[in-house]
């Protein structure tokens, strides 16, 4: 019987392209095409399955909290993969709680975390475990406990003091240095969004064995190649394209099973939940995310871990339990295990911030450098704990607090909002608003903004114009008119919202609006148990979306989640409470999902700096005016990749009466990137052919009418990078190609 196949071979270089060449006989048999996949996406939706996971998770959970493996009694290792499983999960640690005594998984780390941390009983780094520290400091990050004061220990100041700054390692007398060790202990500083040594990571990538695997208990190990990736990416210091994580991709690449998994070398089942789980999340953190098609066509690591789901809800093989299922989650959310707490999250979105800064100290809005926009960004650094006036673009001397003094009175004399903004920003920063870039603002807020007669801010019928004005007194310490307050209570809507400004122009309330309202009024003394208080809480109630958030012209947006979370939050409520979860996930978790790994938080798929800076004090917990306190130096931390660099992968083709083309990758979240194919028959004329974008990969159809030699190169292009094996180019400067060997349709 005569068959055909394709035959397909690909060559990478520092510099990568993409050529295919086709074959077609003239009796060429038809071969089915690859079908399109949905519209593109940047996640796979396993809700189904992960809730199914979680309910097997809850019905384990022993009365103390935790979570046992084999033996009936709460492990503490597998109860700490339980907070991150649930952190990855956008669910917050006080979702699952045991029914009878109410205690969470985190309520036992803290009553066990010492036992389980050290050889013996006592705190101090000497007898500290290092591998399992770190674990303990990754989970309770995500969680967001405080890493320096848990369970009676500070395990940053313990797990630095296990640091060997001679060779890199972390290691005690009762431990000694081994990849694990490494590993966990990078991990969990970088989740608690700690500075990780160079010398560190660089200790960690030469315990990498030369098949490109590292190892746990002297065993080469995939489930510990797959943390030490993790961690490496994690740390800041390690880029997806250096030659360690590149050498274990390969391994990943050669270890696949058939049913799209990996498992270790002891076990014989199709796939390992373990294994496969850690494996999604290394891809995932080197870029090939979703972990589709940008890494494997069908069965891919999805496929293989949601064939291991059994009817109870667990995950695994023979031996499925709560360890196998939790670790599966890691694979399943896609959610990188450093980039789980709220703390890291706004570190790296400040940093980002950072990055945005001018030389002058400014923040630019819609027209150039811009006193209210850097206005919000000064309260979203001092919302931190950070000293906005130590926060200066790279090579400046001029800071934030500088630029806000050289155009205070400008800006103080705009308008009653600015006024009051200026005012709130500038005590939040640690100064006067009594004397401040040679203006008493508190001055021109009383006597050029406010109008006796009218008993009104600026503009009486507009909500900013008096609900800043009233943030940026308190703030200063000065009582609020009486009148003010009456007239932005009065603007309140029958819906129980506000609007920006009664104007025709101005159609309905929003949440923005709502949530500014609700923190002015709260914070010049209206009780949270008055009828106004109670119709904003209850219009924001209304107004909250099935994800957990509040959407701005039909979409969800982290300005109006974040506005309406810290109204809600001056009104006392609690947002991890029942009452405020959509389908277990809190507003915090909501906010948090419309942020990049990289830091900046996104609207419409695109890096906002307004958003990012709004969102900040709220993804903190924090509302306006915000309280005083001693303000930190500001440190930029290492950002991870940028997620909207795209991710090309190899081209996949079948040939039948046409050349179904499908062009795999990963990344890309703001979905900017372009792919031109060009294609030729029989060395001739070069033709170009629209590419179709869908989920994970670009398609086209080439028709395939005439026999011959069918030529094709794929050329991506993307502003924000373009990710080879070897090489990621700088923003806009480059186009990648990858180029393949020739694709043949020959006789068997």
């Amino acid at each position: 019987m005569r068959t055909r196949s394709l035959v397909l071979s690909v060559t990478l270089g520092a510099v990568i392209a993409i050529g295919l060449t086709v074959v077609l006989g003239a009796q060429a048999v038809s071969v089915e095409a690859q079908p399109a996949p949905d519209a593109a996406a940047a996640a796979v939706d396993h809700s189904d399955e992960i809730s199914k996971a979680l309910g097997y998770i809850s019905a384990q959970q022993n009365e103390d909290g935790g979570i046992p493996w084999f033996a009936a009694d709460s492990d503490a290792g597998v109860t700490a993969r339980g907070v991150l499983a649930l952190a990855a999960t956008g669910r917050p640690a006080s979702w699952m709680a045991h029914p009878t005594s109410g205690k969470t998984m985190v309520d036992f780390l803290a009553a066990n975390g010492v036992t389980y941390t050290h050889e013996v009983t006592a705190t101090t780094s000497a007898y500290l475990k290092p591998a399992e520290a770190g674990l303990l400091l990754a989970a309770i990050s995500a969680a967001n406990e405080d890493p320096i004061s848990f369970g009676g220990m500070d395990l940053i100041a313990q797990l630095n003091d296990t640091y060997n700054p001679a060779t890199g390692a972390y290691s005690t007398t009762y431990r000694a240095a081994s990849d694990l060790n490494q590993a966990w202990v990078i991990l969990g500083l970088s989740a608690a969004g700690q500075s990780v040594p160079v010398t560190a990571t660089t200790y960690l990538e030469g315990l990498q064995a030369t098949d490109g695997t590292w190892a746990a208990y002297g065993m080469s190990d995939p489930d510990t190649t797959g943390l030490a990736i993790v961690a490496l990416i994690g740390s800041g210091n390690v880029q997806p394209t250096d030659p360690s994580i590149q050498k274990a991709l390969d391994y990943f690449r050669g270890s696949q099973l058939p049913s799209g998994g990996w498992r270790p070398w002891w076990d014989t089942d199709p796939a390992n939940a373990n294994t496969t789980g850690w494996v999604i999340q290394a891809l995932v953190a080197a870029g090939y995310t979703p972990a589709t098609e940008s890494w494997a066509a069908s069965p891919n690591p999805h496929d293989a871990l949601t064939s291991l789901q059994q009817a109870d809800g667990r995950i695994g093989g023979a031996y499925a339990n709560a360890h196998s299922t939790l670790e599966a989650l890691f694979g399943l959310t896609e959610q990188p295990l450093y980039f789980l707490g709220r703390e890291h999250r706004a570190l790296c979105a400040l940093t980002w911030m950072n990055e945005q800064q001018n030389a002058d100290g400014s923040w630019s809005g819609w027209s150039g450098p811009d006193p209210g926009v850097t206005c919000g960004a000064v309260l979203a650094y001092a919302a931190a704990g950070y000293d906005p006036g130590t926060v200066m673009a790279a090579g400046s001397v001029t800071s934030a607090m500088d630029y806000l003094s050289s155009t205070a009175s400008i800006f103080a004399n705009k308008d009653a909002a600015s006024a009051g903004k200026l005012a709130l920003a500038v005590e939040a920063a640690g100064g006067d608003a009594h004397d401040f870039g040679g203006i008493d603002i508190v001055y021109v807020l009383t006597d050029t903004w406010y109008s006796p007669t009218l008993s009104a801010f600026g503009v009486p019928t507009n909500t900013y114009d008096q609900a800043f004005p009233i943030l940026g007194l308190i703030a200063a310490g000065e009582a609020t008119p009486i009148g003010a307050t009456q007239t932005l209570t009065s603007l309140q809507q029958l819906d129980g919202g506000w609007k920006y400004d009664l104007g025709p122009w101005s159609f309905s309330s929003d949440p923005d609006s709502s949530g500014l309202a609700l923190q002015a009024l709260v914070a010049a003394g209206v009780s949270t148990t008055d009828p106004s208080i109670g119709g904003g809480v209850q219009y924001l109630k209304d107004q909250q979306n099935t994800y957990g958030s509040w959407s701005s012209w039909g979409s969800p947006s982290p300005n109006s989640t974040a506005y309406a979370m810290q109204g809600l939050l001056a009104a006392g409520e609690d947002l991890e409470s029942a009452a405020w979860l959509k389908d277990g996930h809190s507003p915090y978790d909501a906010l948090a999902a419309m942020q990049k790994g990289d830091g900046p938080f996104a609207l419409y798929g695109d890096d906002n700096g307004l958003a990012t800076w709004q969102a900040v004090p709220a993804l903190l917990g924090q509302s306006y005016p915000l309280t005083g306190g001693s303000l930190a130096t500001f440190q930029v931390v290492n950002r991870g990749p940028d997620p909207d660099r795209i991710v090309p992968a190899t081209p996949r083709a079948s040939l039948g009466s046409s050349v179904d083309l499908l062009v795999p990758f990963g990344s890309d979240l703001d979905q900017d990137a372009m792919v031109t194919l060009t294609w030729r028959l029989d060395g001739g004329a070069w033709q170009t052919t629209t590419l179709q974008r869908a989920e994970g990969a670009f398609t086209t159809t080439i028709p395939t009418h005439d026999p011959g030699v069918y030529d094709l190169r794929a050329t991506f292009s993307d502003a924000d990078g373009v990710q080879g094996d070897s090489v990621v180019t700088a923003t806009g400067a480059l186009t990648i190609h990858r180029y393949l060997l020739p694709l043949v349709l020959k006789d068997d």
